[in-house]
């Protein structure tokens, strides 16, 4: 049954508060951002913004705050508002010219306005899909972002591996961000209000990247989807980790895969990292017919050819995720292959729906990856143009051919 598009109402982000201090020091210590600023006895001049190390060039400051919208989404007796930014007005705009959904999920930073600047800036490379592509970017807020009142909230990054909002006063009755997943996308599955839509996109870059890896592996809701007329793709940029599908990691010689040993990291299979412990979301827990469904599912994964920084400050450092490689890079394409591998196990291989490219120069940014050749392709489709200093791509191929 197709269910009829959550209302929504326009909502406006909060302009950003500058934090600048200046003055003497009266010998007590300033706590700021979690770290102690020194003690001088004359006049400082205020300091710059932190720089950004997600982003190659920092985003330029827009003369008018970008509008996010409201959107209620959920089942009666458990309905929950979340952020999202769009290019339509979705409260009173005709969506029947839509064929095409793109849904962006932003990073650590939770910077979802940049996501969709990333999204609506190749739109406008392509003025033809401009006209009937609907961009949304919803934002996971943080427990203590201001602004987001009776919105669904995660401590820190839970929601990157499809943990629950926060329980607190004020706040709706905590949902995983799997099931915030599940309910845009059904949201969608309505051809009153959209009955020219024939694809989702589902893209995500660094933390982003995880969780849609990670909800790619463990949904339900990829199936019905598809049954009522719609496909669905994931676009995968450098995540910091993958779900793997066996107790088995690269071994450190490089010749092929093996279990890793415990006694380095006892945790290491476990969910996030492994299908030890699998969260309550994911009905399906059997290794092997979880394979099989993902292996199925329409997933392109695009790799930053210089995001290969081991000492990255955002990169996961834990034992799960060094088991699985030294650097975004090597995890990214020691997955790939671990993919390959697998589906040709067996007397009779396993299809695998993928796309796999390493994209030349570019670091963990995600303009340049999805800004890239194959990332513009990705998410807009095969005939998609890129920008004139767009990146190039490299088809990463199983080894041995």
């Amino acid at each position: 049954m197709r269910r009829a598009f959550a209302p929504f109402a326009p909502d406006q982000l909060p302009p950003a508060r500058a934090r600048r201090f200046s003055g003497r020091c009266l010998g007590a210590a300033l706590v700021l951002a979690g770290a102690f600023a020194p003690c001088v006895l004359h006049a400082q001049t205020p300091l710059p913004d932190p720089y950004d190390y997600d982003e190659t060039v920092p985003a330029p400051k827009r003369a008018t705050p970008l509008h996010w919208q409201t959107v209620e989404l959920g089942k009666p007796g458990h309905r929950y508002k979340m952020p999202i930014y769009a290019n339509r007005n979705l409260a009173r705009d005709d969506l029947r010219d839509i064929k095409q959904v793109l849904i962006m999920i932003h990073g650590v930073k939770r910077d979802a306005d940049r996501y969709y600047d990333t999204a609506t800036g190749l739109l406008a490379q392509n003025p033809d899909r401009a006209r009937d592509t609907l961009v949304l970017a919803p934002r996971f807020p943080g427990s203590i972002d201001s602004g987001f009142g009776g919105m669904a909230a995660w401590r820190k990054a839970t929601w990157e591996e499809g943990e629950e909002s926060i329980q607190a006063a004020g706040r709706p009755a905590p949902v995983t961000s799997f099931q915030v997943l599940d309910d845009l996308l059904r949201s969608l599955d309505d051809r009153k209000r959209l009955p020219a839509l024939a694809t989702i996109v589902l893209a995500g870059h660094s933390a982003g990247g995880q969780l849609v890896q990670r909800y790619a592996v463990l949904n339900n809701t990829d199936g019905p989807l598809r049954r009522d007329g719609l496909a669905l793709r994931y676009v995968i940029a450098n995540p910091s980790s993958y779900l793997y599908l066996t107790n088995e990691r690269p071994r450190a010689d490089g010749k092929g895969y093996a279990p890793y040993e415990r006694g380095i990291c006892p945790t290491y299979n476990q969910y996030k990292y492994g299908t030890d412990k699998l969260p309550p979301y994911a009905r399906e827990t059997d290794d092997t017919r979880l394979f099989i469904r993902y292996a199925a599912r329409d997933v392109t994964y695009l790799l930053g050819g210089a995001d290969n920084n081991p000492e990255h400050r955002l990169l996961d450092k834990t034992c799960g995720a060094e088991a699985q490689g030294a650097t975004r890079l090597a995890r990214g394409t020691a997955y790939v292959q671990y993919e390959y591998q697998l589906a040709a196990r067996g007397a009779k291989p396993v299809p695998l729906h993928r796309n796999s490219f390493e994209v030349g120069g570019v670091g963990h940014d995600n303009k340049g990856m999805f800004g890239s050749v194959c990332g513009a392709r990705a998410l807009l489709g095969s005939d998609a143009q890129a920008g004139d200093r767009a990146a190039a791509c490299d088809i990463i191929k199983p080894r041995g051919k």
